[in-house]
């Protein structure tokens, strides 16, 4: 009696490993789906074409493999986050897209910059819906990470500065071309045609967004990169030199 009870439990018991063993092991890969669940560009095929170099038929989906996978794909520049399932071998990839935040013109070539600092294409057409800045520095503004070109730390920084001051000025409808430089930033407007040379810190912003409100500014070139001083080229004869703003 006892040695059937016995031999009972050790096929429970086995049964039970057995079932264990079936329900945690890892499916093999048969098909895989892409979801965009969030859209902001055409960025599907880019994603596909990456994530399919990483996956194969047959390929077995651990919980290491997946958390990976999910590394290497948020990696990608048109990434912003994503979220993996596996049902019964069908692996699904939901994606949630990087936005696009502006266009960067260097080198007489455009560059689509995402809100992660990535360049999500190269050689824009369509660039009136995106704000536009040029870059006119000495050193390319880009770097390399993960294989792809992304802005540098300096640069990326300098932007977000440039862009906070000039939401805190009130140009009255005028749009400047922008153009960062090596030792500030230049805005140069239509009408009137001229130039303004500002630094991105200390107190240049302030005087500039001052004279502006005073219709000061006539055709002509202004450099308010020196502390407490403007010079001023091309507006009038006795105007050009140096002009103290104390």
């Amino acid at each position: 009696m006892r040695l059937r009870w016995f031999l009972l439990a050790v096929l429970i018991i086995t049964g039970a490993i057995f079932l264990y063993g079936v329900i945690t092991a890892p499916s093999k890969l048969n098909q895989i789906e892409f979801v965009i669940v969030e859209k902001s560009g055409p960025w599907k095929a880019d994603i596909s074409q990456y994530v399919l170099s990483y996956v194969r038929v047959g390929q077995d989906l651990t919980p290491e493999f997946l958390s990976n996978l999910k590394k290497e794909i948020e990696a990608l520049p048109w990434v912003e986050k994503c979220r993996l399932k596996v049902d019964r071998g069908k692996l699904t990839v939901q994606i949630w897209e990087t936005h696009p935040k502006f266009v960067l013109i260097a080198d007489n070539e455009t560059y689509l910059i995402g809100e992660n600092g990535f360049v999500l294409k190269k050689g824009v057409g369509k660039i009136g819906k995106y704000p536009i800045f040029f870059f006119k520095g000495k050193y390319a503004p880009f770097t390399v990470k993960n294989g792809f070109l992304m802005l540098k730390k300096s640069v990326k920084m300098e932007l977000k500065l440039l862009s906070s001051k000039l939401s805190e000025i009130e140009l009255k409808g005028k749009k400047p071309e922008i153009s960062l430089l090596d030792s500030g930033v230049q805005l140069a407007f239509k009408s009137p045609p001229f130039l303004v040379y500002l630094g991105i810190g200390g107190d240049a912003w302030y005087r500039f967004s001052r004279l502006s409100k005073e219709g000061f500014f006539k055709p002509g070139v202004y450099d308010l990169r020196f502390e407490q001083m403007m010079v001023i080229k091309g507006r009038q004869e006795k105007c050009s030199g140096k002009k103290s703003l104390r």
